[in-house]
């Protein structure tokens, strides 16, 4: 579970015309760890969101686009920066509007304790927060299977025996080298252990990886990695 803790600096936003002083900013920005594990080891991806007032505004909106950098310093003191990430999923039309960094596959999983995240504009602190972080234990899905159905794909797995159902799943799909860009994800609720996923964007006799997600507040975790052609029954690619 997360416990956040908010320092505020003194500093004035100019969002859309509108000024919002960090007081109201900071209940904007939503700092978090994540636990990562995988069948190929343990990891932690550490990000802050940009929780906007309006969702359906333009991409570049909201308090975080006004940061420069965002800083983690961890329950040891090393010190992660953050890539931003602001994109739209042109599949699914999901906004994403954040800071994030994904730990390497064979990493550790983040420890318990508290992370401190430091907001960073033109060489300054503006805002810190603290999170309060315990441990995820969250295993993955497994036995995932698929079928083509005409222009949609029917995704099906085995939940983690640890699911809760205020979890959450999500299946991505997307090209292998040398077929065009291609990237489709859904997400599904936590008793769901199937999913169908319509109009999918890709191109006959292309090559395409899949996995299923399933996601926490204090982490997530994600299936093998498996791979198919998409022909008329979506074979799968058997590797040696």
């Amino acid at each position: 579970m997360h416990k956040i803790i908010i320092i505020v600096i003194g500093l004035v936003f100019v969002l859309g015309g509108l000024y919002l002083t960090t007081d109201k900013a900071t209940i904007l920005v939503n700092p978090q760890i994540w636990s990562q594990y995988s069948p190929y080891g343990a990891s932690y991806e550490f990000k802050v969101n940009d929780e906007v007032l309006k969702p359906e505004a333009e991409l570049e909106y909201g308090v975080l686009s006004k940061i420069d950098r965002v800083v983690v310093t961890d329950t040891k003191g090393v010190q992660y920066e953050l890539e931003r990430d602001y994109n739209i999923n042109e599949y699914s039309g999901e906004v994403t509007r954040r800071f994030v960094l994904y730990g390497p596959e064979e990493a550790e999983l983040p420890e318990t304790g508290r992370y401190r995240f430091d907001f960073i504009k033109d060489s300054e602190i503006v805002l810190t927060k603290y999170v309060d972080y315990t441990q995820s234990n969250l295993d993955y899905p497994k036995d995932v299977t698929w079928e083509r159905r005409g222009k949609d794909i029917f995704v099906q797995w085995t939940p983690p025996p640890n699911m809760d159902k205020k979890n959450w799943y999500k299946v991505l799909i997307w090209n292998n080298d040398g077929t065009p860009d291609a990237y489709a994800s859904l997400r599904f609720d936590g008793d769901a252990s199937s999913g169908l996923l319509e109009d999918v964007p890709f191109v006959e006799n292309g090559e395409y990886q899949i996995n299923v997600a399933v996601f926490s507040r204090e982490g997530f975790a994600y299936s093998e990695y498996q791979y198919f052609i998409w022909d008329d029954i979506a074979t799968k690619i058997e590797l040696g």
